[in-house]
């Protein structure tokens, strides 16, 4: 689904099912409740017909069955503890609770043209969840669907009509609709590929492949109104300008991109690592005490001055100069900014290619 995304850890991105998911499941929660109210609105219809036989019994366990499969569908899509498997247990659900009324209209002898109606409600449904359905689920559901029918129809001595009249109904239908599931999940993973795509080329810096100034700063932000105990670190690259004077840009360019590479490789999943400015660069590390951030700092510095690149026949070397600081309660971001500029500001004093806190 996702083989032509290009990933980045910086970047925070919904899911797949996530990204649809805001999208259909508010609609489609709709669509459930009205299931719901359907299923309750035929115990009227159903006691009309067997209201004075003896199939009453039997219909109304049925049609209760029904009742309760379609409240675990608005459950499974409005409930956050089916969060990681909405789709499986919709469908889960949803197919019980077919299996519930086709039971009840086979079994007690109900116009067999209900079982049609019944099954294309399941189908319209199947439709509108679109790119969430696979074609894995679709098949398995349809297959267990049209078979529980076929089945039905023998042990209940249906004529060999009727079962011929559903088969050239069920089976090409299936087909029909499984050709629009798998066009919805072509189309939804394109969709989604080509929104991710989209997010990262705007949150990220071209040439280090770190977050960008603006997603920097709205990624940090939101750490910081949430975290208690958190670090920053605010580096740049000592004497960079003589680089581009000595070497040119392009050589400049390398050593950025060894330098954002380091900054990946040093630091931790949670951390938030952006570039700032032309050689400037900020980490935010959530749940991290000074002395923790003044030794992840201390290692980034110290792979950086071991590295070189090579330019040419040249072999390049760069130190970097750091400041970190500390914040124990969710501070203004950009007052904790300033402090770890001012630290930098007093590394470099200090003679460069140190980190001050």
């Amino acid at each position: 689904m996702e083989k032509g995304i290009c990933h980045n850890r910086l970047v925070n991105f919904d899911s797949y099912d996530e990204f649809h998911g805001k999208r259909i499941l508010k609609t489609f929660l709709i669509f459930s409740y009205l299931g719901l109210v359907l299923a309750t609105l035929y115990l009227l219809f159903d006691y009309k017909v067997y209201g004075n036989t003896q199939y009453w019994n039997g219909v109304l366990a049925s049609r209760l069955i029904a009742i309760f499969f379609a409240v675990m569908v608005i459950v499974a899509v409005a409930h956050s503890s089916f969060k990681n498997h909405r789709v499986e247990a919709i469908t889960f659900f949803g197919t019980l609770g077919y299996t519930a009324i086709t039971y009840g209209y086979i079994a007690f002898n109900n116009d067999i043209h209900f079982v049609g109606y019944n099954w294309v409600y399941y189908l319209v449904a199947t439709i509108m969840l679109g790119p969430l359905i696979t074609k894995k689920i679709y098949i398995i559901m349809e297959s267990y669907q049209i078979s529980i029918v076929l089945i039905l129809f023998v042990l209940f001595d249906k004529n060999s009509e009727e079962i011929f009249i559903y088969t050239i109904f069920s089976i090409p239908l299936a087909i029909y609709v499984f050709a629009v599931v798998a066009l919805n999940r072509k189309n939804g993973e394109e969709a989604y590929e080509n929104a991710y795509q989209m997010h990262i080329i705007s949150s990220i810096d071209a040439l280090s492949n770190l977050l960008n100034r603006r997603s920097w700063y709205d990624q940090s932000r939101g750490i910081f109104a949430i975290n208690k105990g958190l670090s920053f670190i605010m580096l740049d690259i000592d004497h960079f300008k003589k680089v581009n004077d000595t070497y040119g840009h392009d050589a400049g360019d390398i050593v950025i991109k060894m330098v954002a590479d380091t900054l990946i490789e040093e630091t931790r999943e949670k951390d938030v690592v952006g570039r700032l400015g032309g050689e400037e660069f900020g980490v935010v590390l959530p749940q991290t005490s000074l002395d923790e951030a003044v030794e992840i700092g201390e290692r980034i510095r110290k792979a950086i001055e071991s590295k070189s690149v090579k330019y040419g026949d040249l072999d390049l070397s760069v130190t970097i100069s750091l400041g970190a600081t500390h914040s124990k309660s969710s501070s203004d971001l950009e007052a904790v900014v300033k402090i770890g500029d001012t630290n930098l500001y007093k590394s470099k004093q200090n003679g460069r290619n140190r980190i001050s806190f």
